[in-house]
């Protein structure tokens, strides 16, 4: 069958853009691994910060107390920030994902069509090689008469 899809560049396309959609779906969840990471660090450090800050209680420290409740006041916004961007992120991921599945579905349609495509031709083929049979039969039988 030496029939060509007309439609092949645009299953290459399609198949391209699959690609592409997946890279950046694997960008963008790196995106969120990282900004859970970061929260976890920040979460972390605030629990440091608060064990520090309670054994300078314990051994009646007091001197640096506030900078203690300071600094993890800071840190606590840091967290807010870092649970904003991992929202953001998981945002992200998630449409990401639905383009993903309609270049996917676009792919997957292409391919239906071309195997629908291939399907029919080989019946048209065979059908052609059968009226040539019928064709040399009819021959045969009025070159015997």
């Amino acid at each position: 069958m030496n029939k060509k899809f007309k439609l092949e560049k645009v299953l290459e396309l399609r198949e391209k853009a699959l690609e592409r959609e997946k890279i950046k779906l694997a960008d963008l969840q790196q995106k969120e691994k990282e900004a859970r990471e970061e929260i976890n660090i920040v979460i972390e450090d605030i629990k440091s910060k608060n064990d520090e800050m309670e054994q300078d209680r314990a051994k009646g420290h007091f001197d640096f107390i506030e900078m203690y409740n300071k600094y993890i006041a800071v840190r606590q916004n840091d967290l807010a920030v870092c649970e904003a961007k991992l929202q953001a992120a998981v945002q992200e991921v998630n449409k990401q994902k639905e383009v993903l599945k309609k270049s996917l579905n676009d792919l997957k349609v292409m391919e239906k069509l071309k195997a629908k495509h291939l399907l029919d031709y080989a019946e048209y083929v065979k059908k052609q090689e059968n009226m040539q049979i019928d064709e040399i039969n009819i021959s045969r039988g009025h070159s015997a008469e």
